[in-house]
């Protein structure tokens, strides 16, 4: 019995990489009867026979994204620009608290930084990389800028794109392999001052290092149903330090007194505009526990 992993399905078949060979297969009956689903990802026993085969077995996922829906991600490769398309910082931060509830480490990648002065460069990675924490690289996916980097980190890994439509995703996909000119990259609609979704589908892309991308129809929009509203500063990383000066134990850092997470807002140490997405999110968390 092999063991590969599904990088694509289709209309019930599942394409299998095994050993760098690529399999079609289908899944055994009783998957069905069993509501056992096949994601993009999955690690799969398979009976080979030519050059097909039979799914017999799904292997424990170690982490799964559900929208998109992918297993075993060891990373999220968010894509993010500050113009064309402008910058919505709500969706960045809803993202980054979507993938670290599913145990993903995020990386931060901020494009198109040609168009862009140094100072508004500076000012990004100073609030995502030294503020809270994250693993941020500008970098510009059209002309190859910054990718060097970007290479070694992909290496090994299975890495899930996010990104609003426009921010570059299937261009950056081409930058890494040259070879997948079968990527298609949309054009940004002026209209709507977004790009059109050109990748309809989750399709896991072998590259050059040895890890498998995920070009993803995007990230649907992201709620927060199953989430406590005293869970949710746990997302907000730069807020640890200043939480425990609280005078409550249980503050939710919104109007309590004696709130040292605001008094660090005040003083600039915590970005405003990171505190009024968690505020934001925190009446949207109040809102969805009254239904």
């Amino acid at each position: 019995m092999a063991v590969g992993q599904v990088i694509r399905s289709h209309s019930n078949i599942y394409y299998v990489l095994i050993e760098g060979r690529e399999f079609e297969c289908r899944s055994r009956g009783r998957f069905r009867l069993e509501k056992q689903v096949v994601l993009a990802g999955d690690l799969v026993e398979v009976l080979i026979d030519g050059e097909e085969g039979r799914i017999d077995k799904v292997l424990p996922r170690r982490t799964v994204l559900e929208r998109p829906a992918i297993a075993n991600v060891d990373q999220a490769v968010i894509l993010f620009t500050l113009r064309e398309p402008e910058a919505d910082y709500p969706f960045l931060d809803r993202v980054l608290i979507h993938v670290e509830r599913a145990g993903v480490a995020p990386i931060i990648l901020l494009n198109k930084i040609d168009l862009l002065e140094p100072a508004m460069v500076a000012d990004f990675c100073h609030i995502y990389g030294e503020q809270v924490g994250y693993s941020v690289y500008p970098i510009g996916a059209l002309d190859g800028l910054g990718l060097d980097v970007v290479r070694p980190l992909l290496a090994g890994k299975l890495s899930v794109l996010a990104g609003h439509s426009g921010v570059g995703k299937s261009r950056l996909v081409r930058s890494l392999e040259p070879s997948r000119q079968d990527v298609r990259v949309g054009e940004l609609s002026e209209k709507l001052g977004r790009g059109k979704h050109t990748t309809r589908h989750v399709e896991l892309i072998p590259i050059a290092s040895g890890g498998l991308l995920a070009d993803t129809p995007g990230f649907t929009y992201l709620e927060f149903h199953d989430l406590e509203k005293r869970d949710l500063a746990e997302y907000f990383p730069e807020f640890r330090r200043y939480a425990t000066q609280c005078r409550f134990d249980d503050c939710i850092h919104n109007k309590e007194p004696d709130c040292a997470v605001r008094a660090a807002v005040a003083a600039g140490a915590i970005a405003e505009r990171r505190y009024a997405n968690y505020t934001g999110f925190l009446k949207e968390v109040e809102a969805l526990k009254r239904w």
